[in-house]
C-alpha cells in the first residue's frame, strides 16, 4: 500500500524522477526546469561558455549553447536582439563576444530581412571599440559572404563613429582575429565628404596621413602615433603619449619601459589599468615604496563614478584581484609584490561595480552549492574562478548588504562554512573551496531550515542547477517549509553556469532565476525579496 501510494503522490518523488510534465533532465540525471528563452540567452550573454562545466568541457558546452542560439534566432530573432541590446545597454556582461556572436547570427541568418537590418543598425552600439568590430567581422564572415547588407552595415560604423574615436581605433586596434581595419574598409567601401574622416580612413588603409590641419584632435592622435613609432627611449615615447594623448598600444613594444607605463596610467582607460596592475608592479611603477602612485590607482579603481564611466563589470574587478593578489601572471613568468591597499581597493571595486545595492530587509538564507560539480570549469572564462568560488564572491554582496543574512553550504547535506560579512573575498572563496565535494541536493537549504526551525523569508541558492541526489524536489521542500513554519518564503536561484536548467519553476510567482554576475541581479533580487516584482 505504501509503495503504491508513494508512486502516485507527486511530493514524494526523488529528484531523479519527474515531478511534473514541465520538468526536463539535467546533465547530472536529475529533473529540473528548462529556462525560458530570455533567461537562457541572458545566461549565455553574461557567463559565456569559456572553460566548460563539470559535465561538459568547453567545446561541447559551446556547441550546446550555439545550437540553442541558432534555433532561437530562426524562431524569434526579435526577442534575441531585444535581450542582447538590453544586456549591452545595461553594461550587464563582462565580455562583448557573446553579444557580438548573437548579433552576427541575427544579422546573417535571421529569416526576416527586417530583423537582419535591425541587427546591422545596432552594430555601432554593440561593437563600441575597434577590437569589438573586428571580433564581430570574424563571426559574420564565418556565417556568410559580403552581400549588400553586410557591406552597408559595416560601412555605417565607419561613417557614423565619432572621428576622434575612429582615429584611436586606427592607432590602437589595427588588427584582431585575422582581420584588420584595412580589410574591413576595402570590403565595405564607406563614403563620406568629411575631410577629417577621409584622412583617418585613408591612414587605416595605407598608413599615410594626408596633409591636412594637424591641429584637429583626430589627426593629432595619428600624428603623435607616427612620431612615437620613431621613439628611441621610453622617456621619449612617454613624452609623446602625454603630449598627444596616446594610449600605450600606439607606441612600439621595444620602448615600453617604466616611463611608458607611468604615462599610460594617465592616457589609457580604467580597463587597461585593471588588466595591467601586475605589469605596473613588474616594471617597478606600482610598488610599496611609491605611495603617490598607490593613491592615484586607488582613487580610480575604488571610485564608483569612475567605475561607471569606465563600464567596469564586477568580474573585471574580481579577475584583477585574483591575478594581482597572487603576485604572478596567469601566463608568462612576470612576478610582482602586491600592494595591500591595491588588493583592498579591488575588493571594494567588486562591490561598487554592481551599483548602489539596496537591502531588501528580509531574513535571508544564502545557500552556496559546494558539491563536486561546482569545482570544475571557469565562470565567464576567468582563469581559476570556479563556480564555487564565484558563488562565495557573489554571495558576499548580499551578505554585506542584508542586515539579517546567514550563509550556509550544501552538497547532499548541510555544511557549515563560517562565512561572515567580515570575510574578504579571498577568505570567503577559500572557505567555500575547503568544503567542496560530494553529490548535489538543492533542496537542502529548505530542508535544513525546516529542521532547525530557522525563520527565512528569502532563500538564495547559488548553484549550477545540476541537482540529483535528493529524495525531495527543491520546489516541494519550499512548500513543506512554508507549511511547517507559517511563512511564505521566496526562492531566488543564482545560476553560475550557462546551461539551460534551473531549479526554479518559471510558472511560480514565488521563485526567481537570475544570472550570477549580471550587474542587474542584485537590484532584481532586492525587489523580488521585498515582493515588488
Amino acid at each position: 500500500m505504501k509503495n503504491l501510494l508513494n508512486a502516485i503522490t507527486r511530493t514524494s518523488r526523488p529528484q531523479t524522477e519527474r515531478l511534473d510534465a514541465h520538468q526536463v533532465v539535467n546533465n547530472a540525471g536529475g529533473f529540473v526546469y528548462a529556462l525560458p528563452d530570455e533567461g537562457r540567452l541572458t545566461r549565455f550573454l553574461v557567463l559565456g561558455t569559456d572553460g566548460g562545466t563539470f559535465y561538459a568541457t568547453e567545446r561541447p558546452h559551446t556547441l550546446q549553447a550555439t545550437a540553442f542560439l541558432n534555433e532561437l534566432v530562426q524562431r524569434d530573432a526579435a526577442l534575441a536582439l531585444r535581450v542582447t541590446l538590453d544586456v549591452v545597454r545595461g553594461g550587464r556582461a563582462p565580455k562583448a563576444d557573446p553579444a557580438l556572436l548573437v548579433l552576427a547570427l541575427i544579422a546573417k541568418t535571421a529569416p526576416s530581412a527586417a530583423d537582419r537590418k535591425a541587427a546591422w543598425d545596432a552594430l555601432p552600439e554593440v561593437a563600441r571599440t575597434g577590437t569589438m568590430l573586428l571580433h564581430f567581422l570574424a563571426f559574420a564572415d564565418a556565417l556568410g559572404g559580403w552581400g549588400r547588407l553586410t557591406r552597408r552595415g559595416v560601412a555605417n560604423v565607419y561613417e557614423t563613429a565619432d572621428v576622434t574615436r575612429l582615429a584611436l581605433w586606427a592607432v590602437k586596434y589595427k588588427a584582431r582575429d585575422g582581420w584588420s581595419q584595412a580589410d574591413a574598409l576595402r570590403k565595405s567601401h564607406p563614403r563620406t565628404t568629411d575631410a577629417q574622416r577621409n584622412a583617418v580612413l585613408k591612414f587605416m588603409v595605407d598608413g599615410v596621413l594626408p596633409d591636412l590641419d594637424a591641429d584637429a584632435p583626430a589627426l593629432r592622435v595619428i600624428e603623435g602615433h607616427l612620431k612615437a613609432m620613431q621613439a628611441r627611449t621610453d622617456a621619449d615615447a612617454a613624452t609623446l603619449m602625454r603630449e598627444y594623448g596616446l594610449p600605450m598600444e600606439a607606441v612600439p613594444t621595444t620602448v615600453r619601459g617604466p616611463e611608458v607605463y607611468r604615462a599610460a596610467m594617465e592616457t589609457n582607460g580604467l580597463t587597461w589599468l585593471l588588466r595591467n596592475l601586475g605589469n605596473l608592479g613588474r616594471v617597478g611603477v606600482l610598488t610599496l615604496n611609491d605611495p603617490a602612485v598607490t593613491r592615484a590607482v586607488v582613487n580610480r579603481i575604488a571610485n564608483p563614478d569612475v567605475l561607471k564611466r569606465g563600464r567596469i563589470h564586477p568580474l573585471d574587478a574580481l579577475k584583477a584581484r585574483l591575478v594581482y593578489a597572487q603576485g604572478r601572471g596567469v601566463k608568462g613568468s612576470g612576478t610582482w609584490t602586491p600592494v595591500p591597499r591595491i588588493v583592498d581597493a579591488l575588493e571594494e571595486a567588486f562591490t561598487l561595480a554592481f551599483g548602489n545595492v539596496q537591502a531588501a530587509g528580509t531574513r535571508h538564507l544564502l545557500a552556496l552549492d559546494v558539491s563536486g560539480s561546482m569545482t570544475c570549469g571557469q565562470v565567464a572564462g576567468v582563469p581559476g574562478l570556479t563556480p564555487n568560488m564565484a558563488a562565495a564572491a557573489m554571495s558576499m554582496v548580499a551578505l554585506r548588504t542584508e542586515p539579517a543574512a546567514f550563509t550556509m553550504g550544501f552538497a547532499n547535506q548541510f555544511r557549515a562554512l563560517g562565512i561572515t560579512p567580515r570575510d574578504t573575498l579571498d577568505s570567503a572563496m577559500r572557505k567555500a573551496q575547503a568544503s567542496s565535494f560530494g553529490a548535489t541536493d538543492c533542496a537542502q537549504p529548505m530542508l535544513w531550515a525546516a529542521r532547525e526551525k530557522l525563520a527565512v523569508d528569502t532563500f538564495v541558492v547559488y548553484t549550477d542547477n545540476e541537482t540529483w541526489a535528493g529524495t525531495t524536489h527543491p520546489k516541494v521542500a519550499l512548500d513543506r517549509y512554508a507549511q511547517q513554519m507559517g511563512i511564505r518564503p521566496r526562492l531566488i536561484v543564482v545560476g553560475l553556469t550557462a546551461t539551460g536548467f534551473t531549479i526554479a519553476d518559471p510558472d511560480r510567482a514565488d521563485m526567481l532565476d537570475v544570472v550570477g554576475f549580471d550587474t542587474a541581479a542584485p537590484g532584481i533580487m532586492t525587489a523580488f525579496a521585498r515582493g515588488d516584482v
